[in-house]
């Protein structure tokens, strides 16, 4: 019974995964639809019908429309966008604001505002009606069916390809003339089944034929790169004839910039989506690239060009003293930065489905575009994200925060750091805030993502980006730097073996386990600690573990102090000197380092050396506590306390937005075997207290880089496996047999049997422990930033977790698809049904928290 209840169960699931797949791809058919609609339309159609040759009439359209909005797009149709606010695996902003903690004296009134519009919110738990372009377009070609509609978008009016002629040979003199071009071919389809010749090359794509009865389904897997989402930065244009919005623009109007001033109320909703649409186009078919030949094709400057040549495409707005472009900067703008803040995010290990979805691609882009239009392109960049830091971001999600602050970055490094000065000490205060907040986060993550980029790290940011005397510097750099002169003698000793004598390994291991270090340091350290939990993950326990884990990694504490020491006196000096040229000598002249050096690789190379030490240093650790335990000791808890005691000493020695140097250590300890994709995880999720403090604001991206290791780790065993008898001898024979497809089969389900026991239980622990978390804070209002991490985090990781899945264990295996992913998923208690099932389990007494729970529900469900 239970063997045909699972066996019912997985038919269930798989015909739900069709269903979701073909209700995929009949949206990709609606967008395609839609796309065509406008063009088809009969915009100068007379009283009587009539109209230009070849254009459908109203009724037809509107009756077309009808039914992809009731059965494919519409809320009818019960279709929810992967960019719905809060709800959506992808999306950019949450359905509520943050709990931001508010700055030094005051704000009251704002907070109490704020509640009012939280309540409001409340009573409307719809999903947003316009979330994406999909959803944009079928909107857009809804209001161009209205009589009263209009549009400034030339080619609907133009219709220049209808001016396109050929020559044509006179039937009376035999003379050529020009006639208008006319199609006169055969009718073009969509040939599902007509052979390899014949049949439409996209359909692949969209296709699963099913060899047992040959029948075939239009398939669509994603809609990523298809669909994205809509972040409309500027004020929308008035709808109608409300006098309250009147009255406030003429109270603002000497303040707005003019040219913002005419995009707003010039550029009507379907103006909007014809410019981000032919903007999308043009980021798309002129991307760089390689030829086959080798020679590059476009590059970021011609696809600047061809985005600002746009502009030709729009009518005048009426008024003699306008331009017909006039504005239009703010349009682009708002599309490019609506489309960075939802790229694939940096660090993932996921690859971007779409040109639009990469960071640095986009990020050239409007960087060509400031050099081309510098007299009104920066003026645009600088309102955008004034806008956005005032008015979107305690409603933007974690990934489009820090998307932003990577683009700023990135932006303000390339064009020398010009930025207004009076926008820093605006922003100040909210890093100095002591709790986390959206916008304190946004601008550390663009402070310290600078910092990277540049050779001599925060120096540089305060010396030639923040103004002279920021509290910045202090806040987001200085709080960082170490105490080294705290650092006991043994400790000293124990980094002088390592680092400066190149002591032997077996040596060093030696001294971290003998009885006189446990005499000497660990005596120290036990009575020092007064605390009167017992637990093994105690810091006093591993204390052995911590002690060599710190020397291993002095040489990135020795540089992070001496870069937070240059960018202090830096700061010091520019704020008593100001701008001075002889500061940059006299600085380094003070504070010397050898150029050759590269601290992430020597670290790299010296704990694959002293791997040993590390280990050696656990393990007696563990002894030492298992021995005086009351109880038995759990030994795979104990020694997963004694993984995390390591991984623990990374956030002393760096810090939380240094993503390069956290990625590289947790990579080096994983491939040496020394540190497990499950610790990684406890440490990235709080250790397993119960603040949410704990949790890592990358915590995501720090498991998605574990499972990846573990699973790739796992699949070369498998391959070890296969090709080695025992003693090392090359299985030869079966080899060849493999090569025929003999076992091929079976080994790829090997793979994909191997790779789920790796990844499953880290999915579900990532799972329990986010919604253990949420489960204990309670908050009636706003949601918390760590919350909100957690919930978005979770729904990242499903989509990373299913990407490392099929592209490490799928992808090589030919005979294995999506759906044996699936299976193995289900037989595992880890499909999306069952996930979700676990969350919606979870007791929870906080209003926004039992919100969020449903969130990853819903999206766990969707993803897998």
């Amino acid at each position: 019974n239970a063997a045909q209840a699972s066996s019912s169960s997985a038919n269930d699931n798989s015909q739900e995964e069709k269903k979701r797949a073909l209700g995929r791809a009949s949206r990709v058919l609606a967008s395609l639809i839609l796309s065509v609609l406008p063009f088809a339309m009969n915009h100068h159609a007379s009283s009587d019908g009539g109209g230009e040759k070849g254009c459908l009439s109203s009724d037809t359209i509107s009756d077309l429309v009808d039914v992809i909005e009731n059965n494919v797009v519409g809320q009818a149709s019960n279709y929810s966008s992967d960019y719905c606010p809060g709800i959506g695996p992808l999306s950019i902003l949450l359905k509520g604001e943050l709990d931001d903690a508010p700055l030094a004296g005051g704000m009251e009134e704002e907070d109490e505002d704020d509640e009012d519009d939280d309540d409001d919110d409340d009573d409307v738990d719809q999903p947003a009606p316009c979330a994406d372009t999909l959803q944009d377009l079928l909107r857009t070609v809804r209001k161009l069916i209205s009589p009263s509609s209009s549009t400034r978008f030339a080619l609907l009016d133009d219709s220049p390809w209808l001016a396109l002629t050929m020559d044509s040979q006179s039937s009376d003199m035999g003379e050529l003339e020009k006639v208008p071009m006319e199609y006169s071919g055969d009718q073009l389809v969509l040939d599902l089944v007509g052979g390899e010749e014949y049949r439409c090359k996209s359909i692949p794509y969209l296709m699963s034929v099913d060899n047992a009865d040959d029948s075939v389904e239009i398939i669509c897997r994603s809609l990523d790169g298809i669909v994205f989402g809509r972040l409309a930065i500027f004020d929308a244009p008035s709808e109608g004839d409300d006098d309250d919005e009147e009255g406030d623009d003429e109270e603002d109007s000497e303040e707005t910039n003019p040219n913002l001033e005419s995009f707003t109320k010039s550029y009507s909703l379907a103006d909007r989506f014809f410019l981000s649409d032919a903007i999308r186009d043009v980021l798309i078919c002129h991307r760089p690239m390689v030829s086959d030949a080798g020679a590059d094709r476009n590059n970021a400057k011609e696809v600047a060009d061809q985005i600002w040549a746009i502009s030709h495409l729009f009518l005048g707005a009426g008024s003699s003293d306008d331009s017909t472009s006039k504005g239009i900067e703010f349009g682009i703008i708002e599309t490019v930065i609506s489309l960075i803040v939802q790229c694939t995010p940096q660090g993932s290990g996921m690859p971007s489905p779409s040109p639009l979805n990469e960071l640095v691609y986009l990020s050239r882009v409007l960087l060509e575009l400031t050099k081309l239009k510098p007299s009104l392109v920066p003026q645009a960049i600088v309102l955008a994200v004034s806008g956005m830091f005032e008015d979107f971001m305690p409603s933007l999600t974690t990934t489009a925060r820090e998307n932003l602050g990577h683009w700023l970055s990135f932006h303000l490094t390339n064009t020398d750091y010009q930025w207004p000065k009076s926008y820093w000490e605006h922003w100040a205060p909210y890093a100095a805030v002591d709790q986390r907040n959206s916008r304190g986060d946004f601008v550390s993550i663009a402070l310290w993502s600078m910092a990277t980029l540049s050779p001599e790290g925060p120096e540089t940011v305060a010396r030639e980006c923040l103004p002279a005397g920021s509290t910045l510097v202090q806040s987001v750099f200085l709080k960082h730097a170490q105490n080294n002169a705290n650092v006991c003698s043994t400790e000293n000793d124990l980094i002088n073996r390592i680092w400066d004598t190149s002591e032997d390994p077996d040596s060093i291991r030696q001294h971290i386990i003998s009885d006189e270090l446990s005499e000497s340091y660990g005596s120290t350290v036990r009575s020092s600690d007064d605390d009167a939990d017992d637990s093994m993950s105690r810091p006093k326990v591993w204390w052995r573990t911590r002690l060599a884990t710190r020397a291993l990694f002095h040489p990135l504490s020795r540089e992070n102090s001496r870069m937070i020491a240059l960018a202090d006196k830096a700061w010091k000096k520019k704020a008593s000197a100001g701008d001075d040229n002889d500061m940059v000598d006299e600085i380094h002249a003070e504070e010397g380092k050898d150029e050759t050096e590269d601290i992430l690789a020597d670290l790299t190379d010296a704990i694959a050396r002293f791997k040993p030490v590390l280990l050696a240093a656990v393990a007696r650790d563990a002894d030492a506590y298992d021995s005086q335990a009351t109880g038995k000791v759990d030994d795979d808890k104990l020694l997963l306390a004694g993984e995390v005691s390591i991984l623990s000493e990374i956030g002393g020695v760096v810090s939380a937005w240094d993503s390069t140097a956290i990625f590289s250590l947790i990579e080096c300890l994983m491939k040496n075997k020394i540190v497990s994709s499950l610790s990684v995880a406890t440490w990235a999720l709080g250790d397993n207290k119960e603040e949410l403090t704990n949790v890592h604001p990358q915590w995501w991206k720090i498991v998605s880089l574990a499972l990846s290791n573990a699973v790739t780790d796992a699949l070369s065993r498998v391959e070890l496996s296969g090709t080695d008898l025992g003693g090392g001898i090359g299985m030869i024979i079966d080899d060849a047999a493999a090569s025929d497809g003999v076992d091929s089969t079976e080994a790829d389900v090997k793979r994909l049997d191997e790779s789920l026991k790796t990844a499953v239980p880290v999915l579900k622990y990532s799972l329990e422990r986010v919604c253990h978390l949420l489960s204990t804070t309670n908050s009636p209002k706003k949601i918390p930033i760590a919350a909100a991490d957690l919930t978005e985090g979770m729904k990242r990781l499903s989509r990373a977790v299913l990407f490392h899945l099929s592209s490490l264990a799928l992808s090589p295996s030919p005979s294995l698809t999506l759906s044996n992913l699936h299976r193995g998923l289900m037989s595992m208690d880890a499909d999306g049904e069952k996930l979700a099932s676990a969350c919606q389990a979870v007791e929870c007494d906080g209003e926004q928290e039992r919100k969020l729970l449903q969130h990853v529900a819903f999206s766990v469900e969707k993803l897998l």
